[in-house]
């Protein structure tokens, strides 16, 4: 009965100071009300800091701490060797991974050294270091394991991040504006050990030196999405990298030497998905180069490219799934082999589903699909729609084993002829299978090997008369040319000539 009582009158009391206490209430923290806790004088204060076993703050007097869990750890006047101290106060040895935060802002200068992560250490920097001539790498790692940048903002000539031969390795929300070389350089080469599982989340880089994100000896890389706006060459660029996976790459006037592009793959990287590529501007949109190979890209959409919108050269079983290439300066799809001996020949190259136009009132761009030798084989150009895709020409295609069909507006041959009433042949269009870039590559050693089977045609009239009217066309090979003619016959003459617009496709 006696406890029954107790719970009762501790039940009433509660109900009492709820019943005073309004949800916007003062509550009393030891004397000091928590509208102004800025007047409890205090040196320190600790809080749990989004986790952080360490935290480095600036004081009014410009002045950098690192405090623990348990006590100060560090003081400086600038904020990378205190972050390094804060760094180092990590427990020893650790297995699993402990954070560092940097909650304010500093500025990087020629006296500071990159902040170095070892193995399980993970840096949380949500403010702006402000970089100064002459200022190093910000972030470094080497040969360690289980390293987190949650977060890190850079602005100014200072350098970016970079790791090597790490392994698991996340980087997530990073923003570096005109950092001098690399905006993030992850690397494993010669004679170093791969940097293998790595994830990067969202990256925006502006006005870097070089590369936005340059992979070179990577094994396993996730990223989601990074954002490039005017840097010296790449936004992204993944060098002997295999098990890639892209989310989204975004550029804005990428390099304009023209050995780079927003999206690249160079040095033998393969076995690399992208869920899209947006270019504006710049050298290239895209650029496969160096033997690299099982690529595929999702969704382009390139835009006003100073070079080739989309440039393959000597790669393997590299795919472009759709989108839209336009307004470039030059070809906006080229597939092609240098003949320097050494590489793999541009074979298994797909494009399809893209629409290639250039809409500007003075056009630029001088093929929409053109494949150049001398070592081209087995190539794909299918279903795409090239009309007003290029001033030279719309599908120039350079292989004998390059299948071409389905496409709108152009095809292995195109053109227009005129049926003559009461002529055999009604047409001829000579050397169909000629182009003037093509000598005799790949897999089919001479023209006449083409079975007829290989082509078909596609045939309309511009203007179809009131009579009726129908053709046939077959495929005879002209042995003092070389080549192949298309060769129309009447099956119905209408009586009158008749004009045709044309594509011949090759579907193997």
């Amino acid at each position: 009965m006696a406890d029954s009582d107790s719970r009762s009158r501790r039940d009433v009391q509660a109900d009492e100071a709820s019943a005073e206490r309004t949800w916007s209430g003062d509550v009393d923290a030891n004397g000091h009300a928590l509208g102004n806790l800025g007047a409890v004088e205090v040196d320190r204060v600790y809080t749990a800091a989004r986790e952080a076993d360490v935290v480095v703050w600036k004081d009014d007097d410009g002045t950098f701490y690192a405090d623990g869990r348990d006590g100060p750890v560090a003081e400086g006047e600038r904020v990378l060797p205190v972050a390094q101290a804060a760094v180092d106060s990590l427990s020893e040895g650790r297995s699993s991974a402990e954070k560092v935060l940097v909650a304010s802002p500093g500025e990087v200068t020629a006296a500071d050294e990159p902040l170095d992560l070892p193995s399980y250490t993970t840096l949380d920097a949500p403010v702006t270091l402000t970089g100064t001539e002459g200022a190093p790498l910000v972030v470094q790692a080497t040969g360690a394991e289980h390293v987190t940048v949650e977060s890190l903002s850079v602005e100014g000539p200072a350098g970016g991040m970079r790791f090597t031969s790490c392994s698991n390795l996340r980087i997530g929300d990073v923003n570096l504006v005109g950092v001098t070389g690399d905006g993030i350089r992850i690397d494993g080469r010669g004679d170093a050990p791969r940097t293998t599982d790595v994830q990067i989340d969202q990256v925006y880089v502006e006005g870097n030196g070089h590369h936005g994100v340059e992979t070179y000896g990577v094994d396993r890389i996730q990223i989601d999405q990074v954002i490039g706006v005017d840097p010296a060459s790449c936004v992204v660029l993944l060098n002997d990298t295999t098990d890639a996976t892209v989310n989204s790459v975004v550029g804005r006037e990428p390099g304009v030497p023209p050995g780079y592009a927003t999206f690249r793959v160079a040095n033998g990287a393969h076995d690399v998905t992208v869920g899209e590529v947006v270019s504006r501007g710049g050298a290239r949109g895209i650029f496969g180069v160096s033997e690299c190979y099982d690529v595929t890209i999702g969704e382009v959409n390139v835009v006003g490219a100073r070079d080739q919108g989309i440039l393959i050269q000597n790669c393997q079983n590299f795919t472009v799934e759709g989108g839209v290439v336009k307004n470039t300066d030059a070809d906006a799809v080229r597939v092609d082999s240098r003949n320097d001996g050494e590489q793999i020949p541009a074979e298994g190259v797909s494009i399809s589903n893209l629409r290639v136009v250039d809409d500007r009132d003075d056009p630029a761009q001088t093929w929409a699909i053109l494949e150049t030798g001398p070592a081209c084989n087995h190539n794909r150009f299918v279903n795409n729609d090239v009309r007003g895709g290029g001033t030279d020409g719309l599908i120039g295609v350079f292989s004998n084993s390059t299948v071409v069909r389905g496409n709108v507006g152009g095809g292995f041959a195109d053109g227009t002829t005129t049926l003559t009433t009461g002529a055999s042949p009604a047409a001829r269009v000579e050397g169909i299978s000629e182009f003037d870039d093509r000598t005799i590559p790949g897999s089919v050693d001479e023209l006449e090997e083409f079975e007829q089977s290989a082509f078909e045609t596609r045939a309309e009239p511009t203007d179809a008369p009131d009579a009726s009217y129908a053709w046939e066309t077959f495929y005879e090979w002209d042995a003092d040319a070389g080549a192949w003619d298309l060769v129309f016959e009447w099956r119905v003459d209408p009586g009158t000539d008749l004009e045709l617009d044309y594509v011949v496709d090759k579907v193997r």
